[in-house]
């Protein structure tokens, strides 16, 4: 059981000042793009999961919200930054999502992790991740013999 494919990207970007748990207005500009873009690139998810926010980031949230509010999708915000694992195993595991399309928008520190969870080849994504990478979307394709990555760069 699982889904038909997911696709993990980082938060857009952030300001600045390190305490500041918001986008930057870059970040804010990436992210009124991708409501546009990612439908067009690879349609509609089936379900939007970001890591909790945070008194330290708001900002997987802020990335995707223009997103879900542009398709009336819920964003799922039950799982912390550090628990990708359990939401790899609800992905992999859960009847709800057998052939869906799943976003997930994480924190470039931990997206290592989730992609490794959803039985990822190594190979196919940073490990790790570098700081100013903001556009690239692993897209994982659960096939017959095995998940296949590919990374797509968002061209803004």
């Amino acid at each position: 059981m699982a889904p038909v494919r997911t696709l993990v990207m980082r938060h857009a970007e952030k300001p600045v000042d390190p305490g500041d748990p918001n986008l930057s207005a870059a970040g804010r500009a990436r992210a009124k793009a991708l409501a546009a873009w990612y439908p067009e690139t690879f349609g509609p998810p089936d379900f939007i999961f970001v890591a909790a926010p945070s008194n330290h980031s708001e900002r997987p949230v802020q990335t995707v919200q223009p997103l879900a509010d542009a398709l009336g999708i819920a964003l799922h915000t039950s799982y912390a930054d550090e628990d990708y694992s359990a939401l790899a195993v609800a992905l992999l595991s859960e009847p709800e999502f057998e052939g869906k399309a799943i976003l997930v928008c994480w924190h470039h520190r931990n997206i290592p992790g989730p992609m490794r969870a959803l039985g990822a080849p190594e190979e196919s994504y940073p490990e790790p991740w570098a700081p100013a990478v903001f556009n690239l979307v692993l897209a994982t394709d659960f096939l017959s013999d095995g998940p296949k990555v590919s990374q797509v760069f968002e061209p803004f």
